[in-house]
């Protein structure tokens, strides 16, 4: 198996209206030894208002992202990249942030957004997680910052990883395969075995030997569940029992954390129901044997807890049946005016009478790409085949023609999967302007400030 460690630099959070502006990527053999690099710079899309903060933080102007590869030429070269046979994609904190800008550009721009997962013996991985566990249980690997011990910028300050500045994509690229040098060689048995916790069916063969633990006439497992979203003072860990999985998303489980004093306080106080922690197979977090070689990381009294709510859950059973048939099937909110570039959960997958039309619309040149979006009979194709044109050689369309899709994809009525709206000018000027009388940033980042608000202007 190759590596591709990769990192990403955006124009903000949000997967559906911000863009990623810069891509880098390494290559390496299974040694971690660099076969390849790649380094691709993406232009600012017309439809895409930057963040201040993503400017500043990662140092780009506007000079720096208003060239570059178009977004749709850029995101087929990494889509080619990412879809090699024999191949584990990971970056760093890449499953929570960076994989899902790929998913949703690649859907956007007409491209497979779930290939890269499972195709051709290739999966993802994230070194942030790997990193964790480490922390938790070897210890001795790195020296670990006293604030903020996972951020990758942090760990390379007090390592000396890589000498370059942080939130350069290139940069982090290098600082985390240093780091997984060193992870990997301080225990190669341990790299070996989270590395391929990540593949779906380990996962779930792992999941499936955990310790069963018998509440009233039903089984659950127990198990360290462990994720930095927990805090450091929690030890990013905490006991947790699988109480099943989600009856609508099926591919999601539910774990009830479990170590905190008197669990019967949140079963009789209803503003204070337990804890529910959501995971999908192989994806973050880890989930440890209910052994003492994993469960001492909680400490004695937190093992305590967990011994007395299961007496207590053995005592009051139906209190617990009625909460696991609360959350089982409990339903997010669905979300109304739903951007088409955020559809990517709601429509579902190509499908196979779709992929005609893409692959019509991929391998045509550029006058038969305009004349696809009036003839092709599925609306969610055309729609997104409409904007990946105005967004990246909008010179070949009609004034007419640019107009309506123009409208169409700024449409502010429009909003993303989470409820987020599209960032408008104005919003983006007095943001800067704020930033600029309250905060304290340097020169650099002053005049990156400056020269966005005489753009946005």
């Amino acid at each position: 198996m190759n590596y591709l460690f990769y990192d990403l630099e955006t124009t903000g959070l949000c997967e559906s209206f911000d863009q990623i502006v810069r891509f880098a990527a390494i290559l390496s053999n299974e040694n971690l030894e660099v076969i390849d690099r790649y380094e691709i710079s993406i232009q600012l899309r017309p439809d895409v208002v930057p963040s201040p903060y993503a400017l500043i933080v990662t140092r780009l102007g506007i000079d720096d992202i208003t060239s570059g590869v178009s977004e749709y030429d850029a995101l087929k070269q990494i889509h080619n990249i990412f879809n090699k046979p024999n191949q584990i994609n990971l970056g760093y904190n890449s499953l929570n942030f960076d994989n899902n800008m790929l998913r949703f550009g690649f859907y956007r721009n007409l491209l497979d957004p779930y290939s890269h997962q499972y195709k051709n013996n290739a999966f993802r991985a994230d070194v942030m997680n790997i990193n964790l566990l480490y922390y938790l249980y070897k210890n001795d690997v790195i020296s670990w910052p006293d604030i903020g011990p996972m951020k990758l910028e942090n760990i390379n300050a007090y390592n000396n990883l890589f000498d370059g500045k942080s939130h350069d994509a290139m940069v982090d690229v290098e600082v985390t395969i240093e780091l997984a040098r060193l992870l990997r060689n301080h225990d190669k048995r341990m790299w070996d075995y989270l590395i391929s916790g990540f593949i779906k069916n380990n996962d779930i063969s792992r999941m499936n030997k955990l310790t069963d633990i018998d509440i009233g006439a039903s089984s659950y497992k127990l198990g360290v569940f462990t994720d930095i979203s927990l805090g450091y003072e929690s030890k990013c860990c905490c006991a947790a029992l699988c109480i099943g999985k989600h009856q609508t998303y099926k591919n999601q489980s539910l774990w009830m954390k479990i170590d905190y004093p008197d669990i019967s306080n949140y079963f009789n106080d209803a503003d204070s129901q337990p804890r529910i922690l959501k995971r999908k197979d192989s994806e973050p977090s880890f989930i440890l044997p209910w052994e003492k070689s994993y469960n001492y990381i909680l400490g004695d009294s937190r093992i305590k807890n967990v011994e007395d709510n299961i007496n207590w859950l053995n005592e009051n059973p139906s209190m617990l049946n009625n909460f696991i048939s609360d959350s089982i099937t409990n339903k997010y909110d669905e979300v109304e005016n739903l951007d088409i570039d955020a559809s990517i959960y709601t429509d579902g997958l190509f499908k196979s009478h779709e992929l005609s039309d893409i692959n019509i619309f991929h391998d045509s040149n550029m006058e038969s790409k305009i004349s696809l979006i009036g003839s092709m009979d599925n609306q969610r194709i055309s729609n997104l085949a409409s904007r990946i044109i105005f967004r990246n050689f909008s010179s070949h369309l009609s004034i007419d023609l640019k107009e309506k899709i123009k409208n169409e994809i700024i449409c502010t009525d429009y909003i993303s999967l989470k409820g987020n709206s599209r960032r408008t000018p104005e919003e983006a000027m007095e943001e800067s302007k704020s930033i600029l009388t309250t905060e304290d940033i340097d020169s650099e980042q002053i005049k990156i400030l400056n020269d966005y608000i005489e753009y946005l202007t």
